[in-house]
């Protein structure tokens, strides 16, 4: 078996198939984790606006706690903050939790004092109210990275880093081999979870996947104290790329904003005015951070799908080609279900949970897209 992509995705799809016995080898163009796994903040949810999104996310949490045991995993289910500053978007708010009591998430709704009884350091004087969920949270995702692939390693998986697929190659109806920058590898099954390359190596094959790499630019501020933001990610809704904040296990703030930007841009194309666009709005919300210090600055990619779910399953008419890419964002957070989404796959010829039947490549040739709006970041 081979898994092309050494990030969260294809190393717990690798783990998961070796546990039951598979023989797998994991390349990647790179260095582990060099694409979106170790360029992310670290947070998890499961407050989305898809059953399938809700479905996927919520097991995938209860995949991450358990994993504290298993790998060592540190993680703080602390919550999200989603602030509201017009009265409108509460109103809204308050139907998705609704939405999410369906499922469980225990979503409240907090009017301004309770605000700031959560975020002391919040203007409510700009806030009408705002959801929590208690059952979102963040963590190291660098320390948890290590251990994720020091885990996969250890169990008998062969991760080849700097070994780019070139191409795919067929014969009578199957992929039958990858021509590598350092060789040609055969297999008997492919997985392809390579992020926004996924694209370019299935078109080596004719398969097109709706991806494209959008920039995302997160910058970290120096440490302060602990606490200063208390929730996971806290969330300025109303305002346009719905700017956010968190405080990492370290005390840093680490602050981002959806910009508009050029599409597969270079990933060193940085921005000078990032730092402006994300910074003006939530100084409002948060009148501290007009003291703090900018330690750096990066970028990244949300690998993005039209209707932002990931697609996930076989890649047709290949009956040995299987796809877990097109994140839009939310790779890190699926990670563990996506391990077991794509074994149960690949050995038992379906997802062991059903909603994922709905996220394959095939939902965009029949118009039966799956969408997402909540998207942050």
């Amino acid at each position: 078996m081979l898994v092309v992509g050494a990030g969260v995705s294809g190393l717990f799809a690798a783990y998961e198939l070796r546990k039951r016995g598979v023989d797998v080898v994991v390349v990647d163009a790179s260095y582990p984790g060099s694409g979106a796994s170790m360029r992310n903040l670290g947070c998890f949810r499961s407050s989305f606006t898809s059953p399938e999104h809700v479905t996927l996310m919520k097991e995938s949490i209860k995949e991450w706690l358990g994993l504290r045991d298993e790998m060592g995993i540190e993680l703080e289910q602390c919550g999200y903050l989603w602030i509201a500053r017009r009265d409108e978007t509460l109103s809204t708010f308050r139907r998705l939790a609704e939405f999410y009591h369906q499922f469980s998430i225990p979503a409240e709704i907090l009017d301004a004092d309770e605000v700031k009884d959560v975020e002391p350091m919040v203007n409510t004087r700009l806030v009408a109210g705002a959801m929590r969920d208690p059952t979102a949270g963040m963590m190291p995702m660098l320390k948890n990275f290590v251990k994720i692939y020091l885990k996969v390693k250890g169990s008998g998986v062969r991760i080849l880093p700097y070994t780019k697929v070139l191409k795919l190659l067929v014969s009578g109806g199957r992929v039958v081999a990858a021509e590598t920058g350092r060789g040609v590898i055969e297999a008997d099954v492919f997985l392809v979870a390579a992020g926004g390359d996924s694209r370019e190596i299935v078109k080596t094959v004719g398969i097109d996947l709706p991806i494209v790499d959008v920039p995302r630019h997160p910058f970290v501020t120096e440490p302060y104290s602990r606490g200063v933001i208390r929730s996971g990610l806290l969330i300025d809704w109303d305002t346009p790329g719905s700017p956010h904040i968190r405080q990492t296990e370290d005390g840093n703030f680490i602050l981002a904003r959806d910009l508009e930007d050029v599409a597969g841009a270079s990933i060193y194309s940085q921005r000078a005015d990032a730092i402006t666009h994300i910074l003006k709005p939530l100084t409002e919300l948060l009148p501290f951070l007009s003291k703090v210090n900018i330690l750096r600055y990066w970028m990244g990619y949300y690998d993005m799908t039209p209707d932002h779910h990931p697609i996930y399953g076989p890649l047709h008419p290949y009956e040995n080609l299987y796809v877990a890419a097109g994140f839009s964002g939310h790779g890190m957070m699926l990670g563990p279900v996506t391990g077991k989404l794509m074994s149960s796959w690949i050995l038992d010829g379906r997802p062991y949970i059903d909603v994922a039947n709905n996220l394959t490549l095939e939902r965009f040739k029949l118009g039966k897209l799956v969408r997402e709006l909540a998207v942050i970041g």
